[in-house]
Parts: C-alpha cells; sequence; structure tokens
C-alpha cells in the first residue's frame, strides 16, 4: 500500500519501505500506468533522499524488467490484478 499526499493537482505517492516518489492525477489504492512527469518542484523530494521516479520507468512493461525478486505470492496478486507495467508492481494495493 501506498502513502499519498496531496498538492493542488498532482498525487504524490510514495511505496511504504522505500524511498521512492512518483506522480499522479488521482488518488487511488493502487497504480498502473496513470503515472505523471515529475513537477518542476520534485526536486525537493530529491533533496530529502527520495528518488524520485518518471513517467517512463513506471510504465516499463514487466517483460522488460527483472523480476526475479519476486516471490511467487506477489507474480500471484501481479497476475490476479493484471499487473503489466513496473509501476503497478511498485504502487500496489496488495502490500
Amino acid at each position: 500500500m501506498s502513502d499519498i499526499g496531496k498538492d493542488g493537482n498532482t498525487t504524490f505517492v510514495l511505496p511504504r519501505g522505500h524511498p521512492w516518489i512518483a506522480f499522479a492525477r488521482t488518488r487511488r489504492n493502487w497504480h498502473r500506468e496513470e503515472f505523471l512527469a515529475p513537477p518542476p518542484w520534485a526536486h525537493t523530494f530529491t533533496d530529502a533522499c527520495f528518488v524520485v521516479l518518471s513517467s517512463e520507468l513506471l510504465a516499463m512493461p514487466l517483460s522488460h524488467v527483472d523480476t526475479s525478486v519476486l516471490w511467487p505470492g506477489e507474480w500471484r496478486s501481479v497476475r490476479f490484478h493484471s499487473i503489466t507495467t513496473l509501476g503497478g508492481v511498485l504502487f500496489n494495493a496488495w502490500d
């Protein structure tokens, strides 16, 4: 599950336990492919030791990502929720 913050028109999401941040237009319990490019002020998160993830990276198909770290239970969740992108795995609702 992700912690979600809101700034005017942009929602930022952080997967629990990881220093990553992504941006989306709407608040959801999980995200798949609707990630936005980081806004100009995203550097404030980088300055605070977060890794700001690009929408291109998050839209990367799982077939292009090393998924060897996923456990069988995680793969069941990926298939059950029809997740096909890196962003869908990182920002999911099953954790």
